[in-house]
């Protein structure tokens, strides 16, 4: 597309080009880091006032955390996309009906019609398309509450200024809507710096909803049934979810809530505890606990950017046509991807197993599935060595032992997620193990892992530590201190 031209979106699913010199004036501001620009002509040049990048959160509505899809899916990076938007709507001066950004706060180094300028296209449509569900309350609540459905933006344009070559994204809400969600009366507030960080649509759907719990005086979250949670967490609409939505609820706690609770706790401020509510031996409704983390967090990336296209070029280095490889990146988790990508990678480097016959059918598979081994977030430790055993030569015997002890639990529930898969999924983890871990290991370990499997009692140790550790990484003192209490309160 040449300059001067645009792309528009509307909800009625139009996309059309038309000549840039039609526009009006819009309030306009730039992202990460957080800029204030004033509404004036394009042809004049604006005063930038820069906002220091702790500032770079988002007020959003109550209305708009816990919203239920009703047609088409929420993916993270639709979640994410939309609290950009809805950040640069707030801060823009004027009170325009629409609202732009510039492209690469978005996506890092994008021209005008380059690869990753398709995919913030594909989720601008997916944006005027879906429909969602807004409530200012929860099943249980007694009449008097709102509801309504919307699309989460009306419409919105991609366009290049002929003089600078800059390009913008352009969107605007619908007015049932705008006033809530531009100023908000009750709102959560949101990092999008911690936003940045959460790699999967339901660890991010999680966050939004318990961060807006953490002042609250009882820390405690809406109880409600799982069934409820599974839509708002899985970003499917239970119409769309097939035989998803008629799982048993270890399926969805599987899927869906553990890595969802380990995410949010290793890479936020606040911390996570699922709290279950049982009718006889079934669970029937769930909730949260929210604390704040004390511990100091990691340092964030002060410019991360919504879209991660490398995923995309790894896709196609396996053979998976551009196009295809962009629709998979739209359509899935970006942790489900990584997952499948460095499975089907280390599958193809392997010189101990038979070739890959398609590397682009066992990495859609395994994406299709969910089978992949998760990546890890942190570093692995040395040969592949336990928690356990690291700190063991270190002087605070204390410690050593607290980490010991909690080695031991994680393997417990490593081994109970273990079992829960199916037989594909575990043979994947036990070849990961084999390419991973196994040949750091001494030749006895190696021997009897050949020969006994997990039936060897040292093998199986070490095969679930790793699992432990690929899950859910290196225990944080907030892990530790939680295991300390729990474990207090059982005694």
């Amino acid at each position: 597309m040449s300059a001067g031209l645009y792309a528009h979106f509307t909800g009625y699913g139009e996309h059309v080009v038309l000549d840039a010199h039609h526009h009006r004036r819009y309030p306009s501001v730039k992202l990460l880091p957080l800029t204030r620009r004033m509404a004036t002509k394009r042809a004049k040049k604006t005063d930038v006032d820069v906002v220091s990048a702790s500032s770079a959160e988002l007020r959003k509505a109550v209305e708009a955390i816990a919203i239920q899809p009703k047609s088409g899916k929420i993916t993270l990076l639709t979640r994410k996309l939309f609290n950009v938007l809805l950040a640069v709507a707030q801060q823009a001066d004027d009170s325009g009906d629409t609202y732009r950004a510039l492209l690469s706060d978005i996506v890092a180094n994008s021209a005008f019609d380059s690869n990753d300028t398709a995919l913030v296209k594909e989720h601008l449509r997916r944006m005027v398309s879906v429909q969602v569900e807004w409530s200012t309350g929860t099943s249980s609540q007694k009449p008097g509450r709102k509801w309504g459905i919307s699309t989460l933006i009306a419409d919105a344009e991609i366009l290049e200024d002929p003089a600078t070559r800059r390009v913008w994204v352009e969107f605007s809400f619908a007015p049932k809507i705008k006033k809530k969600l531009l100023d908000p009366v009750q709102y959560a507030r949101l990092s999008l710096q911690f936003q940045s960080q959460l790699r999967s649509s339901a660890g991010l759907a999680l966050y939004e909803i318990c961060v807006r719990y953490l002042t609250n005086p009882s820390h405690l979250t809406m109880r409600e049934p799982w069934e409820w949670w599974r839509p708002i967490l899985s970003g499917t609409p239970d119409t769309e979810a097939g035989d998803e939505a008629k799982r048993e609820y270890k399926y969805f706690k599987r899927d869906y809530l553990r890595p969802a609770i380990a995410e949010v706790n290793a890479v936020t401020n606040i911390f996570v505890e699922l709290i279950e509510h049982r009718e006889g031996r079934r669970v029937a409704e769930i909730q949260f606990r929210v604390t704040e983390r004390k511990q100091p967090m990691l340092a964030l990336d002060e410019h991360p950017n919504v879209f991660d296209s490398t995923l995309v070029d790894r896709m196609v280095k396996l053979g998976i046509p551009l196009k295809e490889a962009q629709t998979l990146y739209a359509d899935s988790e970006e942790n489900r991807i990584r997952a499948a990508l460095q499975m089907t990678e280390q599958r193809m480097r392997s010189t101990t197993l038979p070739p890959v016959r398609s590397a682009p059918a066992l990495f859609k598979d395994a994406l299709k599935k969910g089978y992949a081994p998760p990546v890890e977030s942190v570093d692995t430790l040395p040969s592949g060595v336990p928690a356990a055993k690291a700190v063991a030569a270190q002087p605070d015997d204390l410690k050593a032992r607290l980490l010991s002890e909690f080695s031991a639990f994680r393997r417990k529930e490593a081994k109970v997620l273990y079992e829960e898969q199916g037989d594909a999924e575990r043979e994947v983890a036990r070849e990961s193990f084999e390419s991973e871990v196994l040949p750091t290991m001494g030749s006895h370990l190696r021997d009897d892992w050949r020969k006994r499997g997990l039936d060897s009692k040292l093998a199986e140790t070490a095969f679930f530590d790793w699992l432990a550790q690929k899950t859910w990484g290196e225990p944080t003192d907030g892990d530790l201190l939680s295991f300390t209490l729990n474990q207090s309160r059982a005694a």
